[in-house]
């Protein structure tokens, strides 16, 4: 029977896997800081798998590397990085189902409430004060209480006693950094703060609104705290699809995220070879095609991925045919010297290329799909202990 040392890391043993560098991410944490006033907490934003970058490993680095909080989506979430002896506060970032309330204490969470059911649920399973943070509704129409019932929100949560407002904050609909974008959200600041002042109980609480992009565009609304979740993993709202030029933003972000895979199949075939389920593709000269070990139950959606380039030796190669569950076909007739067991990347740089995740997306679309989207399950290659990222460079 065939054994497998301990020591060795999934990921050399796998045909497809994620490299994450952490000293990326150190990086981007403390340039982010250096945005920051001494006395303006970074929360680092690890939900959804740290963007599919791996939620544990990112939180130690970030919190090392100068982060003081962390936020996530939901109590899942949070239990996961308890469990995993993470101590920092963490942020619920968002809706909290009544009937998750107990878990919510359980874990020592800072929960969000918008609306009068989920401040009575968390009222009634704690059995000392609770520290809440109040999420306002700007501009999302999607949760937090909107701004006209802020005050009788206020009065309900004093009313249920046991909790404390520890927090208030909004979040910017923006997407992009126009002069539109931009006045949007000022607008929404704006209101943010009228509301705020409005409620002489919550005079001197802690209010935060700013996401990645509200920290680098909007200085003036970093307030006690922002959340950087996009800018941690090198996304910068500044950089546009597919070039590789320093961003025209504040600082200078790196991504931290590679994909690659291995040549695990290699053929040639005449012109007029149809490729893939329902023959969508057919060769036009005489190809050479190679085969990869990932596809749409990877993270590998058609519609982002169909048609896209990959990096072989240096050379873009193009996906052919659809992308299949678990195979993708690209075609490496391009290729001089292509061999078996050849790395493939799909995401990062190799040679003098780089493929960005902004690169996958269209119209209406985020980068975050990308990365989000990949599977769990394909083994992740931490690069850079989490002490050595943490080190100035």
């Amino acid at each position: 029977m065939l054994r497998i040392p301990l020591e060795t890391h999934p990921a050399l043993a796998a045909p497809a896997w994620v490299d994450v560098d952490l000293v990326a991410v150190a990086h981007n944490v403390r340039a982010c800081r250096s945005l920051l006033a001494p006395d303006c907490r970074l929360v680092a934003v690890v939900k959804a798998n740290a963007y599919g970058h791996g939620m544990v490993r990112i939180a130690r680095t970030a919190l090392r590397s100068g982060a003081d909080e962390l936020a996530v989506a939901n109590v899942h979430e949070g239990a996961v990085l308890r469990q995993a002896g993470l101590t920092a506060p963490i942020q619920i970032a968002g809706p909290l189902p009544p009937s998750e309330a107990g878990l919510a204490v359980q874990h020592g969470l800072l929960p969000s409430v918008g609306c009068g059911e989920v401040a009575a649920a968390l009222a009634a399973a704690t059995r000392r004060y609770l520290p809440v943070q109040i999420e306002v509704d700007t501009g999302m129409s999607r949760h937090g209480v909107p701004v006209e019932q802020l005050g009788a929100l206020l009065q309900q949560i004093h009313a249920r006693g046991r909790l404390t407002v520890a927090g208030v904050y909004t979040h910017f609909a923006a997407t992009g950094t126009s002069t539109a974008d931009l006045a949007a959200m000022r607008a929404q600041l704006a209101t943010f703060l009228s509301a705020v002042d409005g409620v002489r109980a919550l005079r001197g609480v802690r209010r935060h609104a700013c996401n990645t992009l509200g920290a680098l565009a909007l200085p003036d609304a970093h307030l006690d705290a922002v959340r950087i979740g996009g800018g941690l993993y090198g996304f910068d709202p500044f950089r546009g699809a597919g070039t590789a030029a320093p961003a025209a933003g504040p600082i200078a972000l790196r991504p931290a995220l590679a994909l690659k895979a291995r040549l695990v199949g290699l053929r040639s075939v005449p012109a007029g070879t149809p490729v893939g389920y329902g023959g969508t593709f057919v060769t036009t000269r005489p190809s050479r095609l190679g085969l990869l070990p990932l596809g749409y139950a990877d993270g590998l959606p058609r519609e982002l991925w169909n048609g896209a380039p990959v990096l072989l030796r240096g050379v873009r190669a193009p996906i052919v045919g659809v992308v299949s569950m678990n195979q993708t076909v690209v075609d490496a007739t391009d290729v001089p010297g292509a061999m078996l067991g050849d790395e493939v990347v799909l995401l990062g740089a190799q040679g003098n290329d780089r493929l960005w995740p902004e690169d996958r997306i269209g119209p209406g679309g985020s980068a975050y799909e990308v990365t989000t989207l990949l599977r769990s399950a394909l083994p992740r290659r931490f690069l850079g202990s989490d002490e050595a990222a943490a080190l100035p460079r």
